[in-house]
C-alpha cells in the first residue's frame, strides 16, 4: 500500500485508518464511528497491533504496537498520524479552583420513580396531586427472582413499571446487545436517567466528552449481582463490569469521555444525597467544573424486604407515614435521579436556567450510638449546626425541609426533635419550619433517596410551592416549632429569599444534610444567542441515527399541535432543542417562517419527504465539531460589534490586535469604525468589506476564547477570505489586502444592482432568457436566490415578482458583484494579488461556496469574484 493511495492528509489517513480497522475486525467502514472507542467493535489486543503494524507500513514510518491504546477512536489516531498537536484546553473547561463559599448551581434534572414518573414534569405532578406510588410487586417480577419468596415477604413497594427495568436503548449508548444484557439495570438506568437530566439542562452531551466533569453516585443495592451469581455456568465476560457497583460511575464517566472524578458511594440510604455532597466538594475545589450526581436503587430479589420485615421495619399496610402518630415503617421503593451542577458564576456565564441553588451541604458519621444502625441525636444537631453555618443562613428563618422522614417510631422522633432544637431555636411562633418527605408518595427509594428527596425540593423551589405529604392526618409533633404538610402550599418566604433543607441518614451512621436557596431569575444572567430571527425559527435535531431523527421530527410536530405546544414560543423550543445537540452524527436543520410551516417540514421529515425548509446530514462526513460560516457583504449593519468591545476581554484584544493589520492594508481603523460607524460609512464597499472581514476574524478569536473551534469552514463571496485566515490557509495580513484590492475595485462599478428574490431551482433556466442582464449571483436555498446584473433589469424581475405576491427586495449594494460587469476587473485584481499565495495544507478544512463540489480545493483565484455563490448541503 503506498502514500500516494493514502495521501498524508487528514481525509486520506482517515480512510487509511477506517480501511485497515475494518478489514481486521470484519465490519463494513459505514459502522464505525469516528468518535467511538474501537474495541465496542470487538476489536482484540491481537488486532490492535496488527493494525498498527500495518499503518506503519503505509506510511513509510515507526509506529509503536500500543498506538491503539494511545488513542482508541478514529478520529484520535487521524490526529495523532497528522502530527497534530494536542489543542490548547478551552478556558471555560480548564480546572479552577473555588472559594469554599462559591453556591452550586442546579441546571437540569432526571428521573425514573415509581407512579410511571420518567422526568421532572410527571414527578412534579405526582407531588402537587398527592398520588400515592406504592403497589404490590407485579406477578412477572415474583418470577423472576431467583431467590423463592417466604409466605412471610411483604409483598408492597414502589416498584418502577418492568419495562423501565428490562428496556434499555443499547444502539443509542454504543453497548452491544451481548453486554446490555450483563448490565446491572441500575447501570441501565444511570444511563438514561443521566441523558435525561443533560436535555433537561439543554447541555449536549457532546460538549463534555473530554473534559474534567466529575460523576457522583449513589449505589448500594447489590441485587443483580447476587442474581448473576447464581448460576455460575451461565457468568460472561461481561459479568464483573454488569454487576460491580463501582462502575455505576465508571460506566457513565466512560460513554460519555468524562475526565473528572468518577466515584461510586456506598453509605446505604443517604448514599446518593453524599454523593451530592462530594459533588459539590469538587465543584468548589476545582476538580471538576460539571458535575453528574444522583443515585439508582432497583429491587430484584426479596433477601432485604424478608430481612426487613423480620426486623420489624416494614410497615405492614406497606406505606410510609413520616411524621405520623400512626407511623409504623418503611416500605422499600425504586428508582433513579440525577442532577447536572456547575458552580453557580459559570452557570451565570453560561446562560444555564438556574433551577435552584445549593449553597451549602454537610456530611458527618453517628459514631458509636445506641446500636449500630440507630440514629445519633447529637449528631443530627451537629450536622445541622454545620451546613447552616456554612450557607450563612440563619436556622431559624428556613422555610421548609424536605426530610429523611422515613415513617419509623424511633427514626422520626428523633430527626424532628434534631431539627426543632437546630432550625426552631428562636423561630417565629407564626412561623413554623414546614415538614414533608417524598417517601409518603414513593416509599423510601434507600441508596437513591436523597436524591429524590434533592430534587422534590429543587422543583417546589423552582414552582414556588411546597407539596404535600401523603399519611399524615395525625401528625405527631406536639409541642415542636414545626408543622408537617398535608396539602401543597404556597412557599411562605420567610426570610424573603425562598429556602429549604434536604436530610438523608444512613442506616450505617454516616448522615449528609444539604441547604438550598431559590433562584432569582431578576438577578442578571448571561445572554444565549437567540435562535430565531424575525419570523424565521432553526430547529436542530440530532440522533444516532436518521430513522431516529425522523421520529423525534414526527413527535415533536405532534406536541407542536397539543395545547401545551401551542403555548410555547418557537423561539424556547430551538434554544432547547440546540442545547440538546450532539446526540449522535445523524443532524437534520428545519428553518422556517411559522408555526404552521415548521410543523409541516417536521411532518415532511418525519416521513422522509424532500422538503424546501429542511435540511439533513451526516457528522461522521466530516469528523465532530462545528462548521463556522462567514457571511459576504451586504449583512453589515450599524453599531455591529460595539457591545462586544466593552464586554469581551477577547474580542476587544482581537480589534487591537487587528487594528494596525487593517489600517496598513485597506486604510482604516477597525477599532474606531466598531465603535462609531454610521450607515454613510456601510454604504462604502471599500469600507464596509474591511469591517465586515476584521469583525469576522475578531469574532473567530472571540469564539475560540470561549473553547469552540471549527472542523471546517465555509465562507460566502468575500467572506471566503475571512474563512481562509481562520483556517490557517492565509494569514491575515495578506487576507486584508485581498479585501483592500477587492472592494476598491468593486467600488468602481456603476449602474449595476444586486436583489433577494423568492426563485425556485426550476426557474433558473428561465431568468436570463426573460430577464436579459439579470445573473444568479447566490443559490441561497430552494426557493430563494440572489439576482445581480444591469440596474434596470434586475428592477424589472422585482416588479414582476412583486406583482405576483412573491417576495423581492433591492439590496442596499454598490454594483453587481458575481455578474459579467466585473470581467474587466480581473486582469487588474489577479497582477495586483499574484504575489499572495494560499497554503493548501491548512489546519482546518475549507468548503467552497464557488464550486458544484464543495469538496473541491479551494483556488482563492481573482475569479472567485464573478463565480456565483452556491448552496452547499449535506457536509
Amino acid at each position: 500500500m503506498s502514500m500516494s493511495t493514502h495521501p498524508a492528509d487528514p481525509a486520506g489517513l482517515r480512510r487509511l485508518v477506517v480501511e485497515r480497522i475494518a478489514h481486521w475486525i470484519g465490519v463494513p467502514g459505514t459502522d464505525i464511528a469516528p468518535d467511538r472507542p474501537l474495541a465496542e467493535l470487538g476489536m482484540s489486543s491481537r488486532d490492535a497491533v496488527a493494525i498498527a503494524g500495518e499503518l506503519a507500513d503505509a506510511l513509510g514510518r515507526e509506529l509503536p504496537a500500543t498506538l491503539m491504546w494511545e488513542t482508541p477512536t478514529v478520529n484520535g489516531l487521524v490526529t495523532l498520524l497528522s502530527g497534530d498537536t494536542a489543542p490548547a484546553p478551552d478556558p471555560a473547561h480548564t480546572p479552577r479552583a473555588a472559594t469554599e463559599e462559591e453556591p452550586v448551581a442546579v441546571i437540569g434534572v432526571g428521573c425514573r420513580l415509581p407512579g410511571g414518573v420518567r422526568g421532572p414534569d410527571d414527578y412534579w405532578r405526582l407531588l402537587v396531586e398527592g398520588v400515592d406510588a406504592v403497589g404490590q410487586v407485579s406477578e412477572e417480577r415474583r418470577r423472576d427472582f431467583v431467590t423463592p419468596q417466604p409466605p412471610d415477604a411483604s409483598p408492597w413497594g414502589g416498584y418502577l413499571d418492568d419495562a423501565a427495568l428490562t428496556g434499555f436503548d443499547s444502539a443509542f449508548f454504543g453497548v452491544s446487545p451481548r453486554e446490555a444484557d450483563s448490565m446491572d439495570p441500575q447501570q441501565r438506568m444511570l444511563l438514561e436517567v443521566t441523558q435525561e437530566a443533560l436535555d433537561h439542562a439543554a447541555l449536549p452531551a457532546a460538549s463534555l466528552a473530554g473534559t474534567n466533569t466529575g460523576v457522583f453516585v449513589g449505589v448500594s443495592a447489590p441485587d443483580y449481582s447476587r442474581l448473576t451469581a447464581a448460576d455460575p455456568a451461565a457468568v460472561d465476560a461481561w459479568a464483573t463490569t454488569g454487576g460491580a457497583t463501582s462502575v455505576a460511575a465508571g460506566r457513565l464517566s466512560y460513554v460519555y469521555d468524562l475526565r473528572g472524578p468518577s466515584v461510586a458511594v456506598d453509605t446505604a440510604c443517604s448514599s446518593s444525597l453524599v454523593a451530592v455532597h462530594q459533588a459539590c466538594v469538587a465543584l468548589r475545589g476545582g476538580d471538576c467544573d460539571t458535575a453528574l450526581a444522583g443515585g439508582a436503587n432497583v429491587l430484584l430479589t426479596p433477601v432485604v424486604t424478608v430481612a426487613f420485615g423480620r426486623a420489624g421495619a416494614l410497615a405492614p399496610d406497606g406505606r410510609c407515614k413520616p411524621f405520623s402518630a400512626d407511623a409504623d415503617g418503611i416500605v422499600r421503593a425504586e428508582g433513579c435521579a440525577m442532577v447536572v451542577l456547575k458552580r453557580f458564576s459559570d452557570a451565570l456565564r453560561d446562560g444555564d436556567r438556574v433551577l435552584a441553588v445549593i449553597t451549602a451541604t454537610a456530611v458527618n458519621s453517628d459514631g458509636r450510638s445506641n446500636g449500630l444502625t440507630a440514629p445519633n441525636p447529637a449528631a443530627q444537631r451537629a450536622l445541622l449546626e454545620t451546613a447552616y453555618a456554612r450557607a450563612d443562613v440563619d436556622p431559624s428563618t428556613v422555610d421548609y425541609v424536605e426530610a429523611h422522614g422515613t415513617g419509623t417510631p424511633l427514626g422520626d422522633p428523633i430527626e424532628a426533635g434534631a431539627l426543632a432544637a437546630v432550625l426552631g431555636r428562636g423561630r417565629h411562633p407564626d412561623q413554623p419550619l414546614l415538614l414533608g418527605s417524598a417517601k409518603s408518595n414513593l416509599g423510601h427509594l434507600e441508596a437513591a433517596a436523597g436524591v429524590t428527596g434533592l430534587v422534590k425540593a429543587i422543583l417546589a423551589l423552582h414552582h414556588g410551592v411546597v407539596p404535600g405529604s401523603l399519611h399524615g392526618e395525625r401528625p405527631a409533633l406536639d409541642d415542636q416549632p414545626l408543622r408537617l404538610v398535608t396539602e401543597p402550599e404556597p412557599w411562605p418566604r420567610y426570610s424573603g429569599t425562598a429556602t429549604a433543607g434536604v436530610s438523608a441518614f444512613g442506616f450505617g451512621g454516616t448522615n449528609a444534610h444539604a441547604v438550598l436557596e431559590e433562584w432569582q431569575p431578576g438577578r442578571p444572567a448571561a445572554v444565549r444567542i437567540p435562535l430565531t430571527r424575525g419570523t424565521a425559527t432553526l430547529v436542530q435535531l440530532s440522533d444516532a441515527d436518521p430513522a431516529r431523527v425522523r421520529h423525534t421530527a414526527g413527535r415533536l410536530a405532534d406536541w407542536l399541535g397539543t395545547p401545551d405546544g401551542s403555548a410555547a414560543r418557537l423561539q424556547d423550543v430551538a434554544r432547547t432543542l440546540a442545547g440538546r445537540a450532539g446526540r449522535g452524527a445523524a443532524r437534520a436543520a428545519v428553518v422556517a417562517p411559522d408555526r404552521d410551516a415548521l410543523s409541516d417540514a417536521l411532518r415532511a421529515l418525519a416521513a422522509g419527504r424532500p422538503h424546501p425548509y429542511v435540511s439533513t446530514g451526516d457528522r461522521d462526513r466530516l469528523g465532530p465539531g462545528p462548521v463556522w460560516v462567514f457571511s459576504g457583504y451586504g449583512t453589515q449593519w450599524a453599531a455591529m460589534g460595539r457591545q462586544l468591545l466593552g464586554c469581551e476581554p477577547a474580542f476587544a484584544a482581537a480589534v487591537e490586535k487587528l487594528d494596525p493589520v487593517l489600517a496598513a492594508g485597506c486604510g482604516i481603523s477597525l477599532h474606531e469604525l466598531l465603535d462609531d460607524c454610521t450607515d454613510d460609512d456601510l454604504r462604502q464597499v471599500e469600507i464596509a468589506q474591511p469591517l465586515l472581514y476584521g469583525t469576522q476574524l475578531a469574532l473567530a478569536e472571540l469564539w475560540r476564547s470561549y473553547g469552540v473551534r471549527p472542523a471546517a469552514v465555509i465562507g460566502h463571496s468575500m467572506g471566503e477570505v475571512a474563512a481562509a485566515v481562520v483556517a490557517g490557509a492565509l494569514d491575515a495580513a495578506d487576507g486584508a489586502r485581498v479585501i483592500a484590492v477587492r472592494s476598491r475595485l468593486l467600488a468602481t462599478l456603476r449602474g449595476g444592482a444586486m436583489a433577494v428574490v423568492d426563485l425556485t431551482d426550476d426557474e433558473l433556466g428561465d431568468l436570463e432568457r426573460e430577464f436579459p442582464g439579470v445573473h444568479l449571483a447566490v443559490h441561497s436555498s430552494p426557493r430563494q436566490k440572489i439576482v445581480t446584473g444591469e440596474a434596470p433589469a434586475v428592477a424589472r424581475l422585482v416588479e414582476h415578482l412583486d406583482a405576483q405576491g412573491r417576495a423581492a427586495r433591492a439590496m442596499p449594494v454598490q454594483g453587481a458583484g458575481h455578474s459579467p460587469q466585473v470581467d474587466p476587473l480581473l486582469p487588474e485584481l489577479t497582477a495586483r494579488l499574484g504575489g499572495i499565495q494560499g497554503r493548501a495544507d491548512s489546519a482546518v478544512r475549507i468548503y467552497s461556496t464557488v464550486h458544484e463540489d464543495p469538496t473541491h480545493p479551494c483556488a482563492f483565484d481573482a475569479a472567485q469574484v464573478l463565480r456565483p455563490v452556491r448552496r452547499v448541503e449535506g457536509t
